[in-house]
């Protein structure tokens, strides 16, 4: 079962980066294999956000959709993500936003994934640290582009 925790540095603001990982809605215009993604249920107060997210992932003829349960806790700035539906047999996912100043922020990322078919399980361990990599620059090619929307 592949597990990864890494720390980052982002050279953008912590608000945008924290926008980015919640908008779940457009991962499908930038992160890799996401062939669909959407919001199907979003609560928020003033210490949380609760999220239930359907992520479609794929690629060619090969397609899964998975709901997953986000929470972000506004004052930890933590971000929580677990599987609760489809082809993942575990995924924890855990954001630790920290901010350094104005237009810098660090972000902790921590991942423990595994799939029901343990074939694809396999394939996925010995891809693993590629697929991560490619999905974290995603995030940082993403961050960018906003940044430059403003």
């Amino acid at each position: 079962m592949p597990k990864k925790n890494i720390k980052k540095k982002f050279h953008y603001p912590l608000g945008l980066i924290e926008n980015l990982i919640l908008d779940i809605d457009n991962y499908k215009e930038f992160l890799p294999w996401c062939t669909n993604s959407k919001i199907i249920s979003k609560k928020e107060n003033q210490s949380s956000i609760k999220i239930i997210a359907e992520l479609e992932i794929g690629y060619s003829f090969a397609k899964d959709v998975y709901t997953s349960h986000v929470k972000y806790d506004k004052k930890k700035r933590k971000i929580i993500v677990n599987a609760i539906k489809g082809p993942l047999k575990t995924l924890e996912n855990i954001w630790i936003l920290n901010k350094i100043n104005e237009n810098e922020c660090d972000i902790e990322f921590f991942i423990n994934i595994e799939l029901n078919n343990m074939i694809l399980n396999k394939m996925l361990d010995k891809m693993f640290d590629i697929g991560f990599r490619k999905i974290l620059n995603s995030f940082e090619k993403r961050a960018k582009f906003l940044a430059n929307l403003n």
